[in-house]
């Protein structure tokens, strides 16, 4: 096993793709007395560190939970230790690092004042600003410098422009809860948890395989999924392409255990198989991606000409961090940057053509 293995490089991809764990799980497994004894340690120094991490992260997260619902305020969590818990069955078998949760836009204020009270800092500190220049993301993020905790405070599962099958007011309704450490946390429904796992890895392009391996491992934990609901949801939203992709690249990449009828489905669908092959390429690469070629083809994950459509105006009219650092105006003219963003980015398309 250990002939030829370019350990080094093998522990930078494992970083890379966000695979560590997983990856020390498997070595111990299978083939720990053919490891250099350098990598063992390395390997041993890291598991360690990340058990470490994900309890103080989990910890937190409880504590967190309770100061918001001592203050009355609905919230949910994803990603992070519950998705570790849910897919993986531990909080120490997937690396994260932040805190993701959820929580009524009408409840915003009130959680960020919790946020800071607790200590922490948003990373743009004037409320305004973020309102103008980030709120399409449908998040903030929020630091702890001393604790080294960093959370993203969402009121939306996608930003703006972006299509998400799950829609808010439909997402509180369906929520359940998990159990971690004794304690009940709310997280999103299993079918919707299906469903925002394909939507944020097709989103991100599946470069990392930290992403199938979330989608893959999740239905391998919950194999009595309802497959006839998620595919109907899918296509009633239009956000049956990401769905598809997700079980090609689970199924082809990581025997993930999906109905062969759907991954025959997936796999006679052009587009799909083509966003797959370009998504196994991609993984491959060293250098990232620039953002115009990922928005470009993130316009093909769509399944609609419609769809397509409205992450390019959402492009041309949402105002920006970079259009402020572009241009500094005063507060009472930020309302001008809708005007002048179109014409910010024709300059830039126009410069990258003259350079090419």
């Amino acid at each position: 096993m250990s002939k030829g293995v370019n350990w080094e490089t093998f522990l930078k991809l494992a970083a890379r793709h966000v695979v560590r764990p997983l990856v020390f799980q498997t070595i111990k497994l299978v083939c720990w007395d053919d490891v250099p004894t350098k990598i063992q340690h390395e390997l041993m120094r890291f598991n360690k560190a990340n058990i470490q991490k994900s309890f103080i992260f989990t910890a937190e997260l409880l504590r967190l939970l309770d100061l918001f619902q001592k203050n009355a305020i609905a919230i949910a969590t994803f990603k992070g230790p519950v998705l570790a818990h849910s897919a993986y069955d531990h909080v120490s078998r997937r690396e994260f690092s932040d805190l993701d949760v959820i929580v009524r836009e009408v409840d915003l204020a009130k959680a960020e004042k919790i946020l800071i009270d607790r200590g922490y800092r948003a990373d743009f500190p004037d409320r305004d600003y973020r309102s103008a220049f980030l709120s399409y993301q449908g998040q903030y993020a929020f630091r702890h410098n001393e604790m080294g905790l960093s959370v993203d405070l969402h009121w939306r599962l996608s930003s703006k422009g972006v299509g998400c099958p799950i829609p808010s007011g439909e997402m509180w309704q369906r929520l359940e809860t998990i159990t971690i450490a004794g304690r009940t946390i709310p997280t999103l429904a299993r079918d919707d948890l299906a469903l925002f796992l394909a939507a944020h890895g097709t989103k991100e392009g599946w470069r990392s395989l930290i992403w199938v391996c979330d989608f893959a491992e999740f239905l391998r934990k919950h194999q009595d999924i309802n497959w006839a609901a998620i595919l109907d949801r899918a296509q009633r939203s239009h956000s049956l392409r990401p769905l598809l992709l997700a079980m090609v690249l689970a199924s082809t990449l990581l025997d993930a255990p999906i109905p062969a009828t759907l991954v025959d489905l997936a796999w006679n669908h052009l587009a799909v198989r083509t966003l797959a092959e370009q998504a196994k390429l991609r993984m491959l690469r060293d250098s990232p991606e620039r953002e115009v070629d990922k928005f470009l083809n993130g316009l093909n994950t769509h399944d609609r000409l419609r769809n397509r459509l409205l992450p390019l105006a959402t492009l041309l009219t949402t105002r920006t961090v970079s259009d402020y650092q572009a241009m500094p105006l005063p507060k009472s003219l930020w309302r001008f940057y809708h005007f002048t963003r179109p014409f910010r980015l024709a300059g830039k398309i126009l410069k990258r053509a003259l350079r090419l």
